[in-house]
């Protein structure tokens, strides 16, 4: 979820709006629950039955699957509405200068400080996880006997098991179950030249692929297995066969030896890094010979194009635009860098808009009763264009430097809607003033019935949903859903939260430390507590609350008082001394 600290809380809720608003203690009790939500979520990934993450617990359920679906359908929609609606706040108070400064300390400065210590400290966290989780997976794998399956067969080097095991209606072309490879590609890993040629002679098709797109010349090349590899050449291996990485074996053979000791300690296998450089030499050799091309994705087969997903890049320039969008550079940072473009594009669009005088009913626009219908439906638009509609359920996640067009859309239409909303000034709580009902329905029907039409959960969306459809109604249930669970939030906690409670400031102050920091102890609290024999559900709240209690430790100790809150928080403000003479002039308010 998005650091709604990113927004200082005390300063944007006390700014009043152009007509003398209330502040606003609500949203900042909405926006400290959103990011405490967010911990939560990802607290539940490894215990959501169906979602690969780092560590996948044995007490994994689905009723955990439905409720990370259910975080993940509208955290980030109602963050950017809450967003949008406190940078129109500064927009009014301070101008569009103002904004852009505020918004560069609070929220750019922050997003680029944390693409140097907790993107990398939590990617070293999730590295190490993976490690200890394979390492674990490979010892119970190494004790089972060549009989116990094909993998295990080739593992250790038993054709005459392997010959079994494909004699008893073990698929030649199967997947690994945890590493999707094929029994040809997972010999060549191994090293088991002679469950190869077993293979080969049967015959399997010796560009068979991995559900990377790999091919086994792919993985003799990575490792060096120059015998294989001569194997597969001889067989009519394609030498320019490309993954999904869009890398052909040749490039693949000059890559970073420095990888290699983490993918096999993850597969589980030995390799002596020598041993791979020198069988790396012979292969680039007999490729070169044999005219595979050389690291350039321009002349590779038409074969090898239709082959790999996504499609290779026709120049350099489109390699370049497809690694600047798909690289996951911010990492669960990424929803700074789409508020800072926001805010930016906000107030050019804002500074443009007040040099005309628009007609007044555009300041309720978003109180008016088709408002929320025609959002519904601009919604649908980039929806139809995630990766899956149809088949999961919550918007991609853009991570690279350039935001996905889609998803930039998306949150950029819950940004603006947060933005116009503020000038309605709203004193009666229309928005959402009907959550009593509304918030039960679009928990108990909208979102099983937007659930179902877009993963299948239940088992029922066949019988309901005509094949035809089942795209359509996913992406509008999906979208009424976001804007429904959003405005219900909104409505509820003006109902409940709008007083002004110092515990409520304190948590939406903290938030933004909370989860920014969150994600490396949460990685690592998961693989910790793995083995513990408990539910799903008390392992999440052990690692909720952990986690949580442990960084607002951290929190009130080291970060709120030092210069870390005042960076991510701005300064705060100093009680007033009581002093039996008033001061002969005003004391100005800090200035943040």
């Amino acid at each position: 979820m998005e650091a709604s600290g990113s927004e200082s809380s005390r300063q944007d809720s006390s700014i009043s709006n152009s007509t003398g608003t209330d502040r606003r203690h609500d949203l900042d009790a909405l926006r400290a629950s959103a990011m405490l939500l967010g911990i939560v979520y990802h607290a539940a990934l490894s215990l959501t039955l169906g979602f690969e993450w780092v560590t996948q617990d044995p007490a994994a359920d689905k009723g955990m699957y439905i409720f990370q679906s259910w975080v993940h359908g509208f955290r980030m929609h109602l963050f950017f509405i809450v967003s949008g609606f406190f940078t129109a706040i500064l927009w009014q108070k301070r101008g569009a200068l103002a904004l852009v400064w505020h918004r560069f300390r609070r929220v750019l400065l922050p997003c680029l400080v944390g693409l140097v210590t907790v993107v990398p400290i939590s990617n070293i966290a999730i590295g190490y996880v993976m490690f200890k989780n394979g390492e674990r997976a490979t010892q119970n794998r190494t004790e089972e006997p060549a009989t116990a399956s094909i993998w295990a067969a080739i593992r250790k080097f038993d054709a005459t098991a392997v010959a079994d095991h494909l004699r008893n209606g073990v698929a030649p072309n199967g997947l690994h179950p945890d590493f999707k490879t094929t029994p040809l590609t997972w010999a060549t890993l191994v090293g088991d030249g002679a469950t190869a040629r077993l293979l080969l002679d049967i015959p399997t098709d010796p560009n068979v692929r991995n559900e990377d797109k790999g091919t086994p010349l792919h993985a003799a090349a990575f490792l060096g297995r120059s015998d294989i590899a001569m194997m597969l050449l001889d067989r009519g291996a394609d030498i320019n066969a490309i993954d999904s990485r869009n890398e052909t074996p040749l490039m693949v053979a000059n890559g970073d030896l420095n990888a290699v000791p983490f993918i096999t300690g993850i597969l589980g296998l030995t390799a002596e890094l020598a041993d791979v450089k020198a069988g790396r030499a012979l292969i680039i050799a007999e490729l070169t010979k044999r005219g595979a091309e050389p690291k350039t994705l321009a002349n590779v087969s038409e074969k090898a194009r239709s082959a790999a997903t996504p499609p290779p890049a026709s120049s350099s320039w489109t390699s370049w635009w497809f690694w600047l969008i798909y690289n996951p550079m911010f990492s669960f940072l990424w929803f700074l860098w789409f508020l800072w473009w926001f805010v930016v594009l906000y107030a050019l669009l804002a500074s443009l808009l007040s040099l005309f005088k628009l007609p007044k009913w555009t300041r309720n626009w978003s109180l008016h009763p088709i408002a929320i219908p025609l959002m519904i439906a601009l919604t649908t638009i980039p929806y139809a264009s995630m990766q899956s509609p149809g088949f999961v359920f919550g918007p991609d996640t853009s991570m690279g430097i350039l935001p996905m067009p889609h998803m930039f859309c998306l949150y950029g239409l819950f940004f603006l809607f947060g933005a116009i909303y503020f000038f309605s000034d709203d004193h009666q709580g229309r928005l959402g003033g009907q959550w009593r009902w509304l918030l039960p329905l679009t928990m108990l029907i909208v979102f099983p019935l937007a659930l179902e039409a877009s993963t299948d959960t239940f088992g029922l969306r066949d019988s309901w949903i005509p094949a035809l459809y089942q795209k359509s109604v996913s992406v509008f249930g999906q979208s009424v859903f976001a804007w429904l669970m959003s405005i219900s939030c909104i409505g509820l906690f003006r109902s409940c939260f709008s007083q002004n409670t110092p515990w409520i400031r304190y948590m939406s102050d903290a938030s933004y430390w909370l989860y920014v920091t969150h994600l490396p102890a949460v990685v690592l609290s998961q693989y910790w507590i793995q083995d513990l024999p408990a539910p799903a559900i008390v392992k999440l709240f052990l690692i909720s609350v952990g986690v949580s209690g442990f960084l607002l430790l951290l929190y009130h100790l080291f970060v709120r008082n030092t210069w870390i809150g005042v960076f991510l928080n701005g300064t705060r403000p100093k009680r007033a001394k009581t002093s039996q003479q008033p001061p002969s002039v005003p004391i100005p308010s800090p200035s943040r």
